[in-house]
C-alpha cells in the first residue's frame, strides 16, 4: 500500500468521525442535553477535522510510513528563524504577480502592524486587502469606522504618519493559534494600549519593524494615498506598496501552503469546505 492510499484511508476515517460527531452535537442539542458535553464534542469535531486537514496536505505523511516516524508533522516553515527579504523592483512583472497572488489570494485573513506617533504598536486583523497593480505592486486595504463611529487605529496611525510611512502585513497559515490570534487583536482597547500584548507571540524588530514570528509570510508596504470612499461610506481606501516581501528560505515554494481564510462572516478556516475545521470568532 503506497503513501497515498494510506493517507486516503486514514482521511476516510478521520471525515467518518467528524460525521459522526456532527449527528451526536445535533442530537444532543435537540434533547437539551447538558451544554458543557455538547462543548467537548464541539472541540472534539473541530481538532479531528483539522487533523484530516493535515492528513490530506501531506503534512503527515512520516506518521503513516513503516519504520521511525518525526514527533513532528513537516508543518510549515515560520519567520521566527532563517528570513530572507528582497524588493520587488528587482522581480520581474511574472514574479510579483507570482507572489502577490500566492500570498493574498483568494482572501485570507491577515494581521496589520502599524505605530503610532506616540509608539505605540498596533496589529489588527484584515480580510479586505486587494491586488489593484503588479507594476508596480500596489495593494489597498479598506478601512472603515466603528459602529460607534470611531476610526480604526490602524487608519489614523497611517494618516498621522503621513505618506511614505511603513506597515507591515502579516500572511497567516491555517492554523487554530492563528485563528485565536485573529480573535484577541480584533478586541477593542484603548489607543495607547498594544494588541502585541494580548496574544502569546514574540514581536521580533528587524529593521525597524515588526515580525510576528509565527507567519509564514510578510509583505513591507509603505503608504502611497488615502482617499474616502464615496457613496457616503464610513470607509477609506488606503493604497499600500509592497516595497518586500519577507519569507522563510526554506520553502520552495508557497502555493501548497494553506493560508488562514475568513470563510464566512465570522469563521475563519483553511477552507469554506463545510466538511474542514473552522473557528467562530466575535467581531
Amino acid at each position: 500500500m503506497d503513501i497515498a492510499q494510506r493517507r486516503e484511508i486514514v482521511s476516510r476515517f478521520l471525515r467518518r468521525c467528524v460525521t459522526y460527531a456532527d449527528a451526536s452535537i445535533e442530537r444532543k442539542k435537540s434533547r437539551n442535553e447538558n451544554p458543557l458535553d455538547i462543548s467537548n464534542w464541539e472541540n472534539y469535531r473541530q481538532f479531528t477535522s483539522f487533523s484530516a486537514s493535515e492528513v490530506e496536505s501531506g503534512e503527515l505523511d512520516t506518521w503513516l510510513e513503516e519504520g521511525d516516524y518525526r514527533a513532528e508533522p513537516n508543518g510549515f516553515f515560520a519567520l521566527s528563524e532563517n528570513r530572507e527579504s528582497f524588493n520587488l523592483e528587482d522581480l520581474s512583472h511574472e514574479e510579483r504577480r507570482n507572489w502577490l497572488a500566492c500570498l493574498l489570494m483568494p482572501r485570507p485573513i491577515s494581521l496589520v502592524a502599524t505605530m503610532s506617533t506616540n509608539g505605540v504598536h498596533n496589529l489588527a486583523p484584515m480580510s479586505s486587502i486587494g491586488i489593484v497593480s503588479n507594476s508596480p505592486p500596489l495593494i489597498t486595504i479598506s478601512l472603515s469606522k466603528s459602529r460607534e463611529g470611531k476610526e480604526r487605529d490602524t487608519l489614523v496611525n497611517l494618516r498621522s504618519q503621513g505618506i511614505g510611512s511603513s506597515c507591515m502585513i502579516f500572511i497567516l497559515p491555517a492554523t487554530l493559534e492563528s485563528a485565536k490570534n485573529v480573535q484577541l487583536t480584533s478586541s477593542k482597547i484603548p489607543a495607547d494600549e498594544s494588541e502585541w500584548n494580548l496574544i502569546d507571540e514574540e514581536m521580533i524588530i528587524e529593521n525597524d519593524m515588526p515580525i510576528l514570528s509565527s507567519a509564514m509570510a510578510a509583505l513591507s508596504c509603505k503608504l502611497m494615498e488615502i482617499h474616502p470612499l464615496p457613496g457616503g461610506s464610513l470607509a477609506s481606501l488606503a493604497i499600500l506598496q509592497v516595497e518586500s516581501i519577507i519569507s522563510s528560505n526554506n520553502y520552495s515554494g508557497l502555493n501548497d501552503i494553506q493560508k488562514l481564510m475568513q470563510v464566512d462572516f465570522n469563521k475563519l478556516g483553511p477552507s469554506s469546505s463545510k466538511n474542514d475545521w473552522n473557528f467562530e470568532v466575535d467581531y
